[in-house]
């Protein structure tokens, strides 16, 4: 393939795709540290507890092998994800969910960003909108909210990174080139995201023969393609592992399995199967122009295709393997199958570009591309308005009601807590049903917790606080929060909101403290804490610095968390109330991990940067637009014809 010139000169920044893919990653990321900050929670959430077992506890104990990092998790070869779990582990010295969230969310907001720069390579800019549009909607919209929320689920995002890399580098580069050589470990390395990894090769497989099928003088050369593609299918069938308590999500009849596949093909409209006809138009249209062209191959239209095809594999998979009753894709799949939406307005773009120039043609194609846009937009809304009115408000309870849970049991070692709980609020990992259920629905949760180190590396949300011992306390009751909620039996705290009101006064001051093995302290407070007269601070012993800990706005009738940086080293805890009618309540510190506080941090950004994205692709389009007018006004003046397409 010859490389694509670029295109004439003028329209400033706006003529930069690094400009238009940078909107692209800050809208992207923004919209999902915003969901993160808002509804994330740093504790394990279900299968994530087998991270410890199978990874965290065997390294500190010096004996992980890598056997545990191959083995099987239900039908999956998750190897990446244990490796980068494994990775934030030690370098945040912590185990925290809503760091692995924000780490997810920079892989998946950098991949899509990368696969609309090449497209801003390939395609004239004034068709750059095609690209974006669909690339930040994707993005930003809250359809992922189940791998945006849960730390585990990196498996997905490492399977769009690797698929993508392995469309572009083995698919459209000659075989033994560099890059090809590049895309055929990408194509192993998908082999061990998730079960479907497989499905990278074979749709690669999939375009070569497209590409065969169009000129036939070529098989020779492809042949190594095919042949290695070929391995990397039969391997990945070879990995998959059969889960018997999963045979029953499968679809068990061919009208299951039509259903199902029409729903993941018509996303967004998965509950109106027969959409999928009109969904898949642009791109069945793209391929069928493809076979017919005489004119040069183009990079853009090779990849669409290689990325809708993976698309329509991913679709099968999903629908066999959890097609039961014909249902639609889970969310969890979504950042999948909606590559589909995203195929289609590519392939849009490259029919209007390469191949629909007489009048009529482009007349109605853009009749019929709007007709699609439209429904599609709906699709999107309706879908919007699902995960956000009721499945992110149901999972944000899920989270809290584990929490909470998961902390009382902490406190109090009793089982009964858990007892009679719905599963959801159950912060463990059911495993294999057919296992003899326990005498407590806890006693997972307790077996976890008592391996030997787990302790030690949990998230400040369970983690065990520091030894808070009173030196001198006058006015600060031990649990005297009587109104601060939620209550989490067994759990300690002083403060000022005594027997006697509000009106108490008087100060607290702990015994020495040993240096924090983390940066930053983690410190829950209720009341007016951060309103005159009211103090509460650590105090490093050597040098007599003092940190405040300051919570913006007060926390007033319920438990916040505020976060302090860490003296370097013994302190004491230091709390005063002089104020007639405010009061305050603090438990012990507890500690945080360098990475998990600049995750937070960064994850409170996300609306802004939301925006700065937004702004900036704004600023493109109408840029852009407004170049492409006075180019072409430039060219009717001069008498010159419209500009020639890059040809591959």
């Amino acid at each position: 393939m010859n490389k694509p010139q670029a295109a004439g000169p003028g329209g400033g920044v706006f003529r930069s795709g690094w400009f238009w893919a940078a909107s692209l990653f800050l809208a992207g990321l923004g919209a999902r540290l915003w969901l993160i900050d808002r509804f994330g929670t740093a504790l394990p959430f279900w299968d994530q507890w087998e991270e410890a077992r199978v990874v965290y506890v065997p390294f500190l104990a010096g004996k992980l092998s890598l056997t545990d990092l191959f083995s099987a998790h239900n039908e999956h070869r998750i190897l990446f994800t244990r490796l980068y779990g494994l990775a934030l582990l030690l370098l945040n010295g912590q185990w925290d969910g809503r760091l692995q969230m924000v780490g997810n969310a920079l892989i998946h907001s950098a991949t899509l960003a990368g696969l609309g720069g090449l497209m801003f390579r390939w395609l004239e800019r004034k068709y750059w909108v095609w690209v974006w549009l669909p690339l930040a909607l994707v993005l930003a919209l809250p359809f992922g909210w189940e791998n945006s929320l849960a730390g585990f689920q990196s498996q997905f995002y490492f399977l769009v990174l690797f698929s993508l890399l392995t469309l572009w580098l083995l698919g459209l580069h000659p075989p033994g080139s560099a890059p090809w050589w590049c895309g055929a470990a990408t194509a192993l390395m998908a082999l061990f995201t998730v079960a479907s990894g497989f499905l990278a090769a074979a749709a690669v497989f999939a375009l070569v023969l497209l590409r065969l099928g169009r000129q036939r003088e070529g098989w020779k050369r492809e042949a190594v393609t095919l042949l290695f593609c070929a391995g990397v299918s039969l391997a990945g069938l070879a990995l998959k592992t059969d889960v018997r308590h999963h045979q029953a999500l499968q679809a068990h009849s061919i009208g299951d399995f039509v259903a199902a596949l029409g729903a993941n093909l018509a996303w967004p409209w998965i509950v109106v199967p027969p959409f999928a006809v009109l969904n898949l138009l642009p791109l069945v249209a793209l391929g069928g122009f493809y076979l017919g062209a005489r004119r040069a191959r183009h990079p853009a239209e090779e990849m669409t295709l290689a990325l809708g095809l993976w698309t329509v594999l991913q679709g099968l998979a999903t629908a066999y393997a959890r097609g039961a009753e014909g249902k639609p894709p889970g969310w969890r799949y979504m950042d999948s199958s909606c590559f589909i939406l995203v195929a289609g307005c590519f392939s849009i773009a490259i029919l209007l570009s390469r191949y629909l120039a007489a009048a009529r043609a482009r007349r109605a194609g853009q009749v019929i591309f709007g007709l699609w846009g439209i429904g599609c937009a709906a699709g999107l809304v309706l879908l919007t308005k699902r995960a956000w009115q009721v499945d992110i408000p149901e999972r944000q309870f899920y989270f809290r009601c584990q929490l909470l849970n998961t902390r009382a049991f902490l406190a109090t070692r009793d089982l009964r807590i858990l007892d009679h709980k719905p599963n959801p609020q159950l912060a463990l990992y059911e495993g294999d049903p057919y296992a003899p259920r326990p005498a407590h629905a806890g006693e997972k949760l307790a077996a976890y917790l008592d391996y030997p180190g787990v302790r030690g590396f949990l998230p400040a949300c369970v983690r065990d606080p520091l030894t808070l011992v009173p030196l001198h306390n006058h006015g600060f009751a031990t649990n005297g929060a009587a109104r601060a909620r939620p209550r989490i039996p067994g759990e300690v705290s002083w403060g000022s909101d005594t027997e006697a009101g509000a009106a108490a006064t008087g100060s607290f001051e702990s015994a020495p403290i040993p240096a924090s093995k983390r940066p930053f302290l983690e410190f829950r407070v209720a009341g007016d804490l951060g309103k005159p007269g009211l103090s509460l601070a650590v105090v490093e012993l050597s040098s007599g610095q003092t940190r405040a800990v300051q919570p913006r706005p007060a926390p007033g009738n319920n438990w916040r968390t505020c976060q302090v940086r860490a003296p370097r080293g013994a302190f004491k805890v230091v709390a005063r109330d002089a104020s007639a009618n405010g009061w305050f309540a603090f438990q012990a510190p507890r500690e945080v991990g360098g990475l998990s506080w600049a995750a937070a941090r960064l994850a409170s950004l996300g609306g802004g940067l939301f925006f700065a994205g937004l702004g900036l692709g704004l600023l493109g389009i109408v840029g852009g637009g407004r170049f492409h007018s006075s180019a072409d006004s430039s060219r009717r003046a001069a008498g010159d014809g419209p500009p020639s397409q890059a040809a591959v």
